[in-house]
């Protein structure tokens, strides 16, 4: 016969493994900070916005976070960017957690600056915004849509698109917690850039053209329109 005390005590230990097991999953905490993995360098100090350039009136640091938000009273007037001042990166793997609770985001790569907006960019971009636009991949003075989620898609020499689909972009989606926090990991190859979620593949393109940028820097993306409210952390990247 098992002891009321003994059994209090075994129920007590199971609801505290529970409990433990469930904060550490939960998608709407704040992640812990972690450590750059192998071959990979931070470029997120979770304290600063040192080695980063952005309108002050949007970009902050909360929580460990790098953080955007915006009003009704005081809006982002265009599509700009807190710029990543680093070198300009070619091949490379980078990742990053983030958590959108309103409005639209994305992190900008192989990016040039666009000196016709204050903070502009132009460059590949790995859309967040909760819904359909979730993963995709936009191109900025390169296309704007290219490829939504569970999409490949391809630009030929001479500017002619191919698109394919692999994957159901409603089965992607359930990989994804919408107004929670993920993790992106974009990775540059050549001409090939292809984006994950969760490390689930959302979108792809193979980009032929002529104008296609072989390097560039990032930027993470003020929306303009409905205030918006984001938070990004732990920002690694590694060249290859």
């Amino acid at each position: 016969m098992i002891r009321p005390a003994l059994l209090r005590k075994f129920f007590l230990i199971a609801f505290c493994v529970f409990c433990a097991s469930a904060h550490a999953d939960d998608p709407n905490k704040v992640p812990a900070t972690k450590a750059a993995p192998e071959g990979f360098v931070a470029l997120f100090d979770g304290k600063t916005l040192d080695n980063w350039s952005g309108d002050p009136r949007f970009w902050s640091v909360e929580d460990g976070c790098i953080t955007c938000k915006s009003t009704p009273d005081v809006t982002v007037p265009y599509s700009e960017y807190l710029v990543w001042n680093g070198e300009a990166a070619g091949d490379f793997t980078l990742i990053a957690d983030f958590c959108i609770k309103s409005g639209n985001s994305g992190i900008e790569y192989r990016a040039w600056k666009d000196d016709t907006r204050d903070f502009g960019l132009n460059g590949y971009q790995a859309d967040i915004c909760p819904g359909d636009i979730m993963g995709l991949l936009y191109g900025e003075a390169l296309g704007e849509i290219i490829a939504w989620r569970g999409e490949n898609a391809r630009f030929d020499a001479d500017g002619a698109k191919h698109v394919e689909r692999f994957a159901d972009a409603a089965e992607i989606a359930k990989s994804i917690n919408m107004k929670g926090w993920n993790t992106y990991r974009v990775v540059a190859r050549g001409n090939t850039f292809t984006q994950y979620i969760n490390d689930v593949k959302t979108s792809e393109l193979v980009d032929e053209r002529p104008n296609a940028p072989k390097k560039g820097i990032f930027g993470l993306q003020a929306h303009p329109g409905e205030p918006m409210n984001v938070q990004y952390k732990n920002i690694f990247l590694k060249r290859d």
